[in-house]
């Protein structure tokens, strides 16, 4: 006797198997977005960050300001978010070494906007 149709045990299992495969690329899917937005943020703030290097270098001294600060004249909606951004630096003198009368020192300054992103710029002096 020949079958020609599925059973209901099939058809349960079936549906069951398609159901867990759904929901494990929607949960994937999910993650995705999750890391996307993530990696926007994080490059945003870099972006910002490199901003802060550039023209905050009159700012030596372990201190902190607000991008907007150092940015004139820029369009309204960029400067709602430098006046939101504040900017930490942290300056450091990591080592000095004396080769043939001359000193030389190694600076770390660390950029960092609210302990979410850091970015450490290495200087030499030579005196």
């Amino acid at each position: 006797m020949r079958r020609k149709a599925f059973t209901l045990i099939e058809v349960i299992i079936s549906i069951s198997l398609l159901s867990i495969v759904i929901i494990t690329v929607l949960k994937i899917k999910e993650n995705n977005f999750f890391n996307i937005d993530k990696f926007k943020n994080i490059n945003s703030d870099m972006e910002l960050l490199s901003i802060a290097s550039v023209y905050g270098k009159n700012n030596k001294d372990n201190s902190h300001f607000y991008l907007d600060y150092l940015l004139k004249d820029t369009n309204d909606e960029l400067d709602k978010k430098l006046k939101n951004t504040k900017i930490y630096i942290k300056n450091e003198i990591i080592d000095s070494i004396t080769i043939d009368d001359k000193i030389i020192i190694v600076n770390e300054t660390r950029y960092s906007i609210d302990k979410r992103v850091n970015n450490k710029i290495y200087s030499f002096n030579i005196e």
